[in-house]
């Protein structure tokens, strides 16, 4: 292992199970080096990384202080394994090696604390690992995606709907801020809106999954007219409310949308001071009506850009109680989180399979 004047190191993990998969082999980049990589091996239940270093690697200090790039190395293996395989594995053992190939650290399974999945991982393997390699590469952009898929497989490893959409937006966030070249939150989900709608088929789990939802089903496990309410009265410059609620109501064709767009023109009473504009606005939903269509790609826009935009703010900007304090079982909060939190997940699996760095 290594050569003269670097430092070889490998470390060797093994994890529950033992799955009958073939051996692979990838290459690690790390943003220290742009001559030198890490390798990575994985086999059956084991992982190992090797390279070399400058200095001897401080494996105590590569664990516990987690800035590490051997860290990142590690995290990224453990990632790729999960999800190529579907599952979240016990890691039972950690093993590290100096350059003699010598073991110098050893963690045990009591030294551990290991991710406890609450939902089957098979989920997971909707990603495509061509795809999944991004994380292998130090860029900015292998390092968002990397961010995005822990949190990703988190979310499986929790069973309060609150923590489970949280950790899922953050996975979205990580991704839509290498998608956008806009600074501010909202800038970047209007032009994530902009790319669904102009590629569509590049969400094909995700407008698969709203394919069969109805107007009622929308309703139902959404809080809608909170989300209009804060969005163009709470939010919203008086003088821009009137337009900027006529352009959102008139924008969309999708059957569902149109539908809900014509029982909620009226949201608030005395919404409307310019009746012309009112008028024109229901003029042109009450032409889309008689032929309207399924056009799932908007429906995937809008519950994620607005309506879960929505939801966020008011979940994780502290505007409500905790949602650990409604007491009675499938409410109204839990019922639109995990709504949001089932498309969220198959967006952020789309949007890992359609990157193109």
């Amino acid at each position: 292992m290594g050569n003269a004047t670097r430092n070889a190191f490998k470390i060797i993990a093994t994890l529950s199970g033992a799955l009958n998969i073939q051996d692979e082999h990838h290459t690690l980049q790390y943003k220290f080096s742009r001559s030198h990589t890490d390798e990575l091996i994985i086999s059956s239940n084991k992982i190992t990384i090797s390279g070399t270093r400058s200095q001897n690697p401080n494996f105590d200090d590569v664990f516990k202080n987690n800035k590490s790039e051997i860290y990142f190395q590690f995290i990224k293996s453990y990632v790729y394994y999960s999800i190529t395989n579907g599952v979240i594995p016990e890691i039972q053992s950690i093993v590290c090696y100096d350059k003699k190939n010598s073991p110098v650290k050893t963690y045990t399974q009591g030294e551990l604390r290991n991710l406890q999945p609450k939902r089957s991982a098979t989920v997971l393997q909707k990603i495509d690992k061509t795809q999944l390699q991004i994380i292998f590469k130090s860029t900015n952009e292998g390092i968002k995606h990397l961010y995005a898929t822990t949190t990703l497989i988190r979310s499986l490893c929790s069973d309060d709907e609150n923590d489970i959409f949280e950790k899922l937006w953050k996975s979205y966030n990580s991704i839509y801020r290498v998608r956008s070249a806009k600074s501010q939150e909202w800038e970047c989900l209007e032009e994530m809106g902009s790319l669904m709608i102009n590629t569509p088929t590049d969400y094909p789990l995700s407008t698969t999954h709203v394919s069969s939802l109805t107007k009622t089903d929308i309703i139902d496990a959404t809080r809608w007219h909170a989300m209009l309410e804060n969005k163009f009265i709470t939010r919203m410059k008086i003088s821009r409310r009137e337009q900027e609620f006529s352009d959102f109501l008139t924008k969309y064709h999708d059957l569902r949308l149109i539908e809900i767009a014509s029982e909620t023109i009226d949201f608030k009473r005395n919404f409307w001071t310019a009746q012309a504009l009112r008028t024109h606005s229901s003029a042109v939903i009450a032409s889309r009506l008689g032929n309207a269509t399924k056009k799932n790609i908007e429906l995937v826009d809008v519950l994620c850009n607005c309506y879960m935009y929505y939801l966020r703010n008011k979940i994780l900007h502290g505007e409500q109680a905790d949602h650990s304090f409604r007491f009675i079982p499938f409410n109204k909060e839990s019922t639109t989180l995990k709504f949001s939190s089932d498309l969220l997940f198959l967006v952020v699996c789309d949007l890992i399979n359609n990157h193109t760095f």
